[in-house]
């Protein structure tokens, strides 16, 4: 067989493959995966459910923290301000829960990273509860003291000479005065209970649950003296009774 032959051969082979690539084809790059992530390259996926339940659990904490401040009296002028700091942090976590849910992590320490976000930025259980809390007992306990207060008043206009009655009404005085030294007297709260409503969340939490239980030691104080109160009361009511 000749060149000729052979030339001929070969170009009746190669026209057809010419003829079945259009001259302006793009050549697609070969990928050594898929351009875009799919459920198998996200790492973590089966995490986010119980993502999802913590941040939906603290969610409904701070919903259920923010209703019952709105159902107290505020004679402290500490509510308003501690239900929007509530409200942010909810927002905050329903965010944080979107992102996570939506997010395609390339490693499992990633998806806990923001995960942990959950727990050291907001400190809802180690902060807001026990905050939220000792907020709403120094509104109760106000409110006991305001009324213990001005029973006092009125009993200091039927004692006269009563001298039982007098010395009665005297240690009833003593109890709220050790009340109001711990609780404060509306509309100024007790330094314990001012120092609480600054705290934020922070990673060393060390300073915040010191305040946080200077602040329950002294609400207990305060009960404790505000009950006292009320059974010296009583005392001067059967002093001039009997």
């Amino acid at each position: 067989m000749n060149r000729r032959m052979i030339a001929t051969g070969v170009c009746a082979l190669v026209a057809p493959l010419l003829l079945a690539v259009p001259a302006d084809a793009k050549v697609a790059p070969v990928l050594g995966g898929s351009a875009t992530p799919t459920t198998a390259a996200c790492k973590g996926t089966a995490l986010k459910p119980t993502a999802h339940n913590d941040a939906v659990r603290r969610e409904g904490t701070l919903t259920d923290l923010v209703a019952k401040l709105q159902a107290r009296t505020d004679p402290f002028n500490l509510n308003g301000a501690q239900i929007s700091t509530l409200q942010g942090a909810n927002s905050a976590i329903s965010a944080l829960d979107n992102t996570i849910q939506s997010t395609c992590y390339p490693t499992i320490a990633a998806l806990r990273t923001d995960w942990q976000k959950m727990f050291d930025d907001y400190r809802v259980y180690w902060l807001r509860v026990p905050q939220s809390h000792a907020i709403e007992a120094a509104d109760h306990l106000a409110e006991a003291q305001t009324k213990l207060t001005a029973v006092a008043s009125k009993l200091a206009g039927y004692v006269g000479t009563n001298s039982q009655a007098q010395t009665d009404l005297a240690a009833m005085n003593q109890q709220l005065q050790a009340a109001a030294s711990k609780l404060g007297t509306p509309p100024t709260p007790g330094p314990s209970i001012a120092a609480i409503t600054g705290l934020a969340p922070a990673a060393d939490m060390t300073a915040d649950t010191a305040a946080l239980q200077a602040a329950h030691a002294d609400l207990i104080t305060a009960r404790a003296a505000l009950v006292a109160a009320r059974v010296d009361g009583q005392k001067v009511v059967a002093d001039l009774t009997s």
